[in-house]
């Protein structure tokens, strides 16, 4: 932890829409730190993520969003989204919605971050996507139940 008259260290990384974190021009993927960082983001009043790292501040601007989809393991009775550094959680399917360029989004730690979904996910989540004609409607089927998806 940095002492009081001594200022941390100022990091700054990029997140492309793909997913892949930039620090200084050069991909930075140690999957630990990763992890660490996909637990540990916060999003700052400001609008900017941000996580503490050893006493150093780290700051991360994203071209859509901080989080990005790298794959699903879609089970019986959930639906577990992978992230960089191996960082997974289970999907929240009332969440899930289509933004601009018909992106698939949800919602992801607890409701605090968007997350996009990369084309390969998101193909294989669309075997669960099915279209109710009588309603115009597109649902993710899970569970025996229908979570409708919003934005389209």
């Amino acid at each position: 932890m940095p002492q009081d008259n001594v200022p941390a260290r100022v990091w700054n990384y990029r997140l492309d829409t793909e997913g892949k974190l930039w620090h200084e021009g050069s991909v930075f993927d140690d999957p630990d730190i990763l992890k660490f960082f996909m637990r540990k983001m916060e999003l700052l009043p400001d609008g900017r993520c941000f996580a503490l790292c050893q006493g150093e501040e780290c700051y991360f601007e994203a071209e859509d969003t901080v989080y990005v989809v790298q794959s699903v393991q879609i089970l019986p009775d959930r639906v577990v989204l992978h992230f960089q550094g191996d960082y997974q959680e289970d999907l929240d399917p009332k969440t899930l919605y289509v933004g601009k360029d018909n992106v698939l989004y949800c919602q992801v730690r607890g409701g605090s971050f968007a997350a996009r979904f990369n084309r390969k996910p998101y193909l294989e989540l669309a075997q669960l996507i099915e279209y109710d004609a009588e309603a115009k409607r597109y649902f993710l089927a899970l569970r025996g139940q229908r979570f409708v998806i919003s934005g389209i």
